[in-house]
C-alpha cells in the first residue's frame, strides 16, 4: 500500500466513526426523550384525575390579564393561571376572611390559588386568597 492509499483509508475509518458515533448519539437522545415525554403524560394524567380535587400555587401577582389568566411568581419561578368564571374570591382583612370580586385582585397581591390541571397540562383556578393586598401594603 502506498501513503495515499494508506491516507485515504484512515481518512474513510475516521469519517465513519464520526458518522457511526452521531447516529447512536442521536437514537440514544431520542430514547431518552421519549422517556420524559411519557413521564410527563403520565405525571399530567395523573394531576387531572378526579382523585386530585387540586393543586395550590402561591406566589406575588405579576400580570392579570383581560382573558381572566393570573401570572404568579415565586422566588423566580413564574406561572400562568387561567381564573375560572365561577371561582371563588376570597380575602383577608383584619383577620377576617371575606368573599370578594374578581376585579378585587391586583398585581401585586400575595396569593393562594386552587387549580386543577387539564389534561392538556393547563391549570385552571377554582380559588383564589388574597393574603395580602397591593392596596393595603402601598397605604
Amino acid at each position: 500500500m502506498n501513503k495515499t492509499t494508506l491516507s485515504f483509508s484512515l481518512a474513510a475509518i475516521i469519517v465513519l466513526s464520526l458518522v457511526v458515533g452521531c447516529v447512536i448519539g442521536v437514537v440514544y437522545q431520542q430514547q431518552k426523550d421519549s422517556s420524559q415525554i411519557q413521564q410527563t403524560a403520565t405525571t399530567i394524567g395523573n394531576l387531572s384525575s378526579k382523585v386530585v380535587s387540586a393543586v395550590v400555587t402561591y406566589g406575588e401577582i405579576t400580570n392579570i390579564d383581560s382573558n381572566r389568566n393570573i401570572i404568579l411568581n415565586y422566588k423566580g419561578d413564574t406561572m400562568t393561571i387561567a381564573i375560572e368564571d365561577g371561582a371563588k374570591i376570597y380575602a383577608y382583612e383584619n383577620s377576617v376572611k371575606k368573599e370578594v370580586q374578581f376585579q378585587n385582585i391586583k398585581v401585586g397581591d400575595l396569593v393562594n390559588i386552587a387549580t386543577t390541571v387539564s389534561v392538556d397540562g393547563q391549570f385552571k383556578g377554582n380559588m383564589v386568597v388574597i393574603f395580602s393586598s397591593a392596596a393595603a401594603t402601598a397605604q
